[in-house]
């Protein structure tokens, strides 16, 4: 089943080499092309923190050095499931995923066919392995797996479940290879010892084939600024349509409302999307509109995310009415850790204070604006555009962006060159809470490597709950999140990753 929650807007310029959110490019009027991701399909930009991660991944995995992604746009797509699952987008095509994997605890690269061709482009010699010219016919046409009897050569540093890079036996037995050699992609059934030692048995599932062609390499379109300033230009006419929209859509709800508007500001790129929209919506106008900005500090926020509350109060000229809890830690001895199916902390932490200020500071209620978009989850796919709070009697709320993706966000953000958290050049997809029952473990291990510290003083608790209370290790890693569920390791992602290439 795939996860649907609104249309897949991303598209690619080939000509231009950009992401475009329309059927044509707003530089040179090229008719784009579909971008096969994952639904739901809300990619965005890669930066920094994501591609050191990703070329990391890549040498320790494949040997390779060189910079695959220099002076290219690269995206990476959020697929959806238990699991940390990346897609690596760039030339318009998937490159592979990035994967935390939790079984040997370590990141890792899912090459797609294309990501396998480029990497023996760069002269990959690691994690191969060559069939016998006569087996290619039975892999393409039968969807057969790789046996022992049909394996020419296999790297010495294959360990069972790797994934790897399936090659075509060269005639003249040299390993030389070239794009054109790559078969498929596959995960490795035995180690290397096994499948020296063995005469039968599977050596790799084969996840998909194709017959060998050129890599769809396209040319380079400059560093980071440059190529973000270019992809801002492409999409200049998809841009304009969604923020008139949202302009027009906030304006319009403050009159047809009639309550105080409110902007809920989280330091997060969402909410941050929505103030700037509010700015040009009610301040930057002939008939402009008050309009307060909240933030809720739960406690348990990142240094960076405080620190940004201030920057935009000061870039902005704006006073922010803050609310702040202190309770997490106090009534963690109470409650015990937040899970996903009890998710007390949101009550104590952000309801409660900013109900209190709300009650206090509206006496007839407000209008809240806030960044809700559909392509987050499911459940926020179904709510309305406008809706009063089920927690907060005094507030009702609007998503002016409801319907934009990650990508509109973030082209939106970079168009106005605002003063977005920097934590988002750190890997994180989300800024909220340095803890969360709704992170992936993959998530978790993003924390503990910028934030070891910060993750400690958790896993501290953690450790002297889980001794009281007779809990295994496995929970402390990550079990906790669940309250009432336990996740067992064969145990897969609520929804498959792209089944177009990962089979």
């Amino acid at each position: 089943m795939k996860t649907i929650l609104g249309k897949i807007h991303l598209k690619w310029c080939k000509n231009c080499n950009l992401p475009v959110l329309d059927t044509k490019c707003a530089i040179c009027d090229s008719e784009t092309v579909e971008v096969k991701v994952t639904p739901p399909g809300d990619a965005r930009p890669a930066f920094k923190g994501d591609l050191d991660l990703i070329n990391k991944t890549i040498n320790l995995q494949f040997g390779i050095e060189e910079n695959l992604f220099k002076n290219k746009l690269v995206l990476v797509n959020k697929a959806p499931g238990i699991e940390y699952f990346q897609e690596i987008i760039v030339d318009g095509i998937i490159f592979g995923i990035l994967n935390f994997n939790e079984k040997k605890h370590e990141w890792k690269i899912i090459p797609t066919i294309e990501g396998a061709r480029r990497l023996i482009v760069a002269g990959c010699k690691k994690k191969l392995l060559v069939v016998k010219e006569d087996v290619p016919k039975f892999i393409l046409n039968k969807g057969a797996s790789v046996l022992r009897p049909g394996v020419d050569y296999a790297s010495e540093d294959i360990t069972k479940d790797d994934d790897v890079i399936i090659l075509i036996e060269k005639p003249d037995s040299s390993q030389n290879f070239n794009e054109m050699d790559v078969l498929g992609v596959g995960r490795a059934r035995m180690d290397y010892e096994q499948i020296i030692n063995s005469e039968k048995g599977m050596v790799a599932k084969v996840r998909k084939s194709e017959l060998p062609k050129n890599s769809e390499i396209l040319h380079e379109v400059g560093e980071f600024d440059e190529a973000i300033e270019k992809m801002i230009c492409a999409n200049k006419n998809a841009m304009e349509k969604v923020e008139r929209n949202s302009i027009g859509f906030m304006r319009n709800t403050v009159v047809k409302i009639g309550k105080p508007a409110s902007v809920a500001y989280s330091g997060g790129k969402d909410s941050l999307a929505v103030l700037l929209l509010a700015l040009e919506a009610f301040k930057n106008t002939e008939d402009p509109i008050e309009f307060d900005v909240l933030f809720n500090d739960t406690g348990i926020e990142f240094n960076e995310t405080l620190e940004n509350i201030e920057k935009i109060a000061n870039t902005y000229d704006l006073e922010i009415l803050k609310t702040k809890s202190g309770d997490f830690w106090e009534k963690l001895e109470e409650y015990g850790p937040p899970g996903r199916d009890n998710r007390w902390c949101s009550e104590v932490c952000k309801v409660s204070p900013l109900g209190k200020l709300i009650d206090e500071k509206y006496e007839k209620g407000c209008l809240s604006f806030v960044g809700l978009r559909k392509y987050e989850s499911i459940n926020r796919s179904k709510k309305p555009r406008i809706w009063n709070s089920p927690t907060i009697k005094k507030q009702m709320l609007s998503a002016p962006i409801l319907n934009w993706t990650a990508m509109h966000v973030w082209i939106y953000i970079l168009k106005h060159k605002a003063p977005y958290n920097v934590l988002y050049e750190q890997c994180f997809d989300r800024v909220g809470c340095f803890m969360c029952p709704a992170m992936e473990i993959g998530e978790i291990e993003l924390v503990k490597l910028s934030y070891p510290e910060l993750w400690e003083k958790w896993e501290s608790f953690l450790k002297s709950h889980a001794k009281i209370h007779e809990k295994s290790e496995d929970w402390v890693k990550g079990g906790w999140r669940w309250t009432n569920k336990t996740r067992t390791n064969n145990q897969k992602p609520d929804e498959p990753i792209n089944e177009n290439w990962l089979g």
